[in-house]
Order: structure tokens, then C-alpha cells, then sequence
């Protein structure tokens, strides 16, 4: 579940007219999320750069209640080292859902019938990157990513869907899964990238030794491009490839539909062991604070990663949004979407783009 964070601003420490200005988000806000459902988030976010670095740091925690009675919370931290040679991604949170689970595969999510789980999840995302080599037009990272998902759900009493649910060893069970990471960077900006190429590819493997309840594997690959048509215009692009091989619980599956991969679409609704998108993004900024967007892509889902298309379904979004630039002299932006899929829709309000 991704903690969404929009607020009014105040701005702390230097002048906001110089480089290392903090910048400072206190958060009450309504949402609207097809997975999650109405809600109000609560919380807090720093922008800021301690080491007069190349790229600003953020820092944020907060709270989350929806109208399907689901509440947690969750924090989160992005820095760079040693000149941006040394990137560290951490992400923790703690939850209590009322879940959706539609089954496994394109079939089931097409039914769209849902058994109604209550889920008590508690995960830890931490992702480390030393740059191996670089120039001014880019650089290469590799390093490590792992990750932690303590997992305790049940059947909500009374549900009476046709939709069987997941095995109980499933539904009680931990994932722990540790791998290798490659990044490529060669955007001009982190917050607004006007130009350049971001690439990622990461192979985490869970094991009993570390912890895990299974013995499994994930393979994902995400390829994002920007491009300036002019210097208030920028196309964007994104395709993604996520695969899952071994003895997988249900939530560790490939899942189709969130925030970054085709807005839409639930993304507990069309999940399976191997999944795929592509998606283009038109960005135009009307004036200094406001702007628009519009986007559209296509993506599906697989029982293997070997065919991963000829096996698939089609699942086409495609949507428009409005964006605010927050500060005057820092490239956040509100980000304000409304997207269509097959037979679901979806108002996302988050901060910074999709991808």
C-alpha cells in the first residue's frame, strides 16, 4: 500500500532563493485509490540537501486511514554520498487492510469477484548503489536490494464470494529476499527530468535461510526515457518487466495496475507470475505553477515469464492530470490524475510524477 503524501508548504533553514533551501510538507489531505479506497493521509516530507550535493534528499512518515476501514503507517528516506557515487532507498511500513484478493491469473481478474481479506502486514524495503563508472552524460551503479514482508491475513467472517482463498501456509508467512541491483542514470533532473535515460534491473531470491517462509526468485526490469519537445513540453516513456519463478506466496507474484505501471486499475485485481507495460506520458507546463498531462499505454499478465506475451491479456489505461509546482525554486510537483482501465477507473493525488 503506498503512502500518499500531499500538503500545504512552509519553507525552514536558508533563503529560498539559495541552493540548500529546506523545504518542508505538513500533510491533511483527502484521496482516492482504486486498491485502497477513500481515504485521508497524514504526515510530513523534507526536501533538502545537507552535503551540497547534486541532488536533494527526502525524508518523510505519516498515517493512513481509508473508508474500508484500513489504517497504518509508513516512513521512508532517499540520499546521496560521495558526490551522488552512493545512493541508499529505504522504505518501511506497517499496516492493517481490509484487501481485495480476485484469485491468480487473467482469468480471474477479468471475473472481477473478490474474496475480502483482512491483512496485518508489516515490510521493509532497503536498496544500496555504489556508481562503478561515469561521465557528465550518465552513470552506472550496481549494488544490492532487499526485502522484508511479514504477512498475517485471514477470510473476513460472513464473505460469501465464489473465490477461493489463498493456502493457509500463504496467508501466515514471512518474505525475505535479498539480490543483486544495476541502475543506469542519465536524467538531467531527479524531481522533472527533461532528458535522458533511467534504467533498472534487479534479481532479489528468497531463501529459508534468510528467514523465508518459500524458496523463490524475482526478476524486474524497468526502463523509463524523457524527452523535451521544447522547454515547456517533455514526452515521457516507461516499460516494465517483472517475473517470478519457484514457490511464490500470493502476494509476492508480479501485480498489475499500481501507481507507476498503468494507472487504472487495482493492483491486487490482475496478478500472476509474470507481468508487462508501456505506457507514454505528454508533460506541458501552461505556466510557472501549473501544468497538465495525458497518458496512455498498454500492459497484461502471464502464468510464465517465457511467454510472457504470447501468453498474455491486453490491458489497456490511459488518463489526464493536472500538476502544481509546490515551490518556486524546487521542482516538485502535486500531482493530480484521473485514469480509465478495462472496466475500473481511478483518482490518484500523490507527490512527484508517476515515473
Amino acid at each position: 500500500m503506498p503512502l500518499i503524501l500531499v500538503a500545504t508548504r512552509a519553507v525552514v533553514g536558508m533563503a529560498a532563493d539559495e541552493k540548500n533551501a529546506t523545504h518542508f510538507l505538513v500533510v491533511p489531505v483527502p484521496f482516492s485509490d482504486p486498491s485502497l479506497g477513500t481515504g485521508l493521509a497524514l504526515g510530513g516530507v523534507v526536501f533538502y540537501t545537507p552535503n551540497d550535493g547534486k541532488h536533494q534528499w527526502v525524508s518523510g512518515a505519516g498515517g493512513v486511514w481509508t473508508s474500508r476501514d484500513s489504517r497504518g503507517i509508513a516512513a521512508f528516506h532517499k540520499m546521496y554520498l560521495a558526490d551522488d557515487r552512493f545512493r541508499l532507498n529505504a522504505t518501511g511500513s506497517g499496516f492493517i487492510r481490509h484487501d481485495k484478493f480476485f484469485g491468480i491469473g487473467a482469468a480471474a481478474g477479468d471475473l472481477n469477484q473478490a474474496l475480502r481479506l483482512r491483512t496485518r502486514e508489516a515490510k521493509l524495503k532497503l536498496r544500496g548503489l555504489w556508481e562503478v563508472s561515469g561521465d557528465s552524460d550518465g552513470a552506472f551503479f550496481l549494488g544490492f536490494q532487499y526485502l522484508l514482508l511479514v504477512n498475517d491475513a485471514e477470510p473476513e467472517e460472513g464473505d460469501t464470494s465464489v473465490v477461493a482463498p489463498p493456502p493457509p501456509e500463504e496467508l501466515d508467512s514471512t518474505l525475505s529476499a535479498i539480490g543483486p541491483v544495476a541502475l543506469y542514470d542519465s536524467r538531467d533532473n531527479h524531481d522533472q527530468p527533461g532528458k535522458g535515460l533511467y534504467l533498472v534491473a534487479a534479481w532479489v531470491v528468497g531463501s529459508k535461510a534468510l528467514g523465508d517462509s518459500f524458496s523463490h526468485d524475482t526478476f524486474t526490469a524497468v526502463a523509463n526515457a524523457y524527452h523535451s519537445l521544447r522547454e515547456d513540453t517533455v514526452i515521457a516513456g516507461r516499460a516494465s518487466l517483472c517475473g517470478v519463478g519457484g514457490d511464490a506466496a500470493y502476494y509476492a507474484l508480479c501485480r498489475y495496475g499500481s501507481s507507476e505501471n498503468l494507472r487504472g486499475y487495482p493492483s491486487d485485481r490482475y496478478r500472476d507470475r509474470a507481468a508487462w507495460t508501456a505506457q507514454g506520458e505528454v508533460r506541458h507546463q501552461f505556466d510557472r505553477r501549473w501544468g497538465g498531462v495525458a497518458f496512455f499505454g498498454v500492459g497484461g499478465i502471464s502464468p510464465s515469464s517465457r511467454r510472457i506475451f504470447s501468453d498474455s491479456n491486453f490491458l489497456p489505461a490511459g488518463g489526464v492530470g493536472v500538476r502544481y509546482r509546490l515551490f518556486k525554486d524546487n521542482d516538485v510537483r502535486l500531482r493530480l490524475d484521473f485514469a480509465v482501465g478495462k472496466d475500473a477507473n481511478g483518482v490518484y493525488l500523490s507527490i512527484g510524477e508517476a515515473f
